[in-house]
């Protein structure tokens, strides 16, 4: 079996193999074992301890920084203060393992908002500046090329925390 990334038709590279790879990263952590499966809200919500994250918030998450990067920080943006708060961005910090309630709702809710929320960003990517203009953040610059490395290296690196909380949550199921 050969595998392969096209590049996504209808963007200056590399942006269209970027693109690509941020969907064939979200699709690798979802077929894994969660993808056939519509898990129940009480899922989504369950955490190891309190405090700390559940499925669900780890998806609202990376829709959160998705955004962010690619809209809010490329594109200069404004955020909207409903999808704030429907991704639960101040209550989440993730640096501190501050990890609000997610909303109980189940599996297929998340896809959905997701999904939706995806296909917005990467349309946005095609009216990106080029992949080496040069955007200041503090006191140094990145480039639109990093921010999507940036961004499909979170989303695989969350994508394994998702797996991992859907293993002990079945195992709590017994």
């Amino acid at each position: 079996m050969d595998r392969d990334v096209a590049p996504l038709p209808g963007y200056r590279e590399p942006y269209g193999l970027l693109c690509a790879i941020l969907q064939d990263a979200t699709n690798d952590w979802r077929k894994m074992e969660l993808w056939h499966e519509d898990l129940p809200a009480e899922a989504m919500t369950w955490r190891i301890a309190p405090g700390m994250h559940s499925m669900g918030a780890v998806i609202l998450h990376m829709a959160s920084v998705e955004i962010y990067w690619l809209e809010e920080f490329v594109l200069r943006r404004q955020a909207d203060p409903e999808e704030v708060r429907l991704l639960l961005r101040a209550e989440t910090d993730v640096d501190n393992n501050q990890w609000p309630d997610a909303p109980s709702q189940p599996l297929r809710w998340y896809y959905e908002l997701h999904d939706r929320l995806r296909a917005r960003t990467l349309e946005s990517v095609k009216e990106w500046p080029g992949p080496e203009e040069r955007i200041p953040m503090h006191d140094f610059t990145i480039t639109p090329r990093w921010v999507l490395g940036h961004v499909i290296q979170h989303e695989s690196y969350h994508g394994g925390q998702i797996l991992m909380l859907h293993d002990l949550w079945k195992a709590q199921q017994g």
